[in-house]
């Protein structure tokens, strides 16, 4: 039954859940589980408050599945409603707080990064090394930038624009210049660690 579940479509376990298939939202959870969290610890940097507020987007899910259109876009749903609990967080917080500031600490991970399949230590600790150099780099990025960047490794372009409720050509534009900081940062750092070798 749950081998199943693994193969029911996001919108599919939503309908079951609605209809008293409690373990379709345990499936929903599951599967969305690591980077709902991730996202979430990304945007507010602070593990407790991911946490809290990650439980408090699945009851939210929970409460409000009846309403829920399916259409094919419940990631979208899912990452919009975890978004304005971020947005809520920093509000209740700062009531002047905007995704337009940018962080000077630059506290937050971009995410974490485990190795996958069998490497040579040299090849595991260069990566290990380039993750490190990422997650620093982004987080000079302003957090609307930051937000994309992250939200790319799980979804479409099409379905960030309808998680953050923006118009794809405005995502589109923040991804590219996302990236372009991104790798202006990581040659720049190049640049200074080359000049302090030599």
């Amino acid at each position: 039954m749950a081998h199943e579940r693994n193969a029911l479509t996001d919108d599919e376990l939503v309908s079951d859940f609605v209809r008293g298939d409690e373990l379709a939202f345990e499936e929903l959870v599951l599967r969305y589980k690591n980077s709902l969290y991730q996202y979430i610890l990304v945007m507010t940097g602070d593990e407790g408050s991911a946490g809290d507020l990650f439980q408090e987007v699945f009851l939210s899910v929970y409460k409000n599945a009846s309403k829920y259109q399916a259409q094919g876009k419940f990631k979208a749903w899912l990452f919009r409603l975890a978004r304005n609990r971020v947005l809520n967080y920093f509000r209740d917080r700062d009531p002047l707080f905007s995704l337009d500031q940018t962080d000077e600490e630059g506290k937050e991970p971009l995410h974490e990064i485990l190795p996958s399949g069998e490497e040579l230590p040299l090849e595991t600790l260069e990566r290990a090394e380039l993750a490190q150099d990422i997650r620093r780099a982004a987080e000079a990025l302003p957090p609307k930038q930051r937000e994309i960047i992250y939200l790319r490794q799980y979804m479409s372009f099409k379905e960030i624009a309808e998680a953050l409720n923006l118009p794809l050509g405005t995502v589109l534009v923040t991804g590219h210049r996302a990236i372009k900081k991104l790798q202006h940062i990581l040659l720049k750092n190049r640049e200074v660690v080359y000049e302090t070798v030599r």
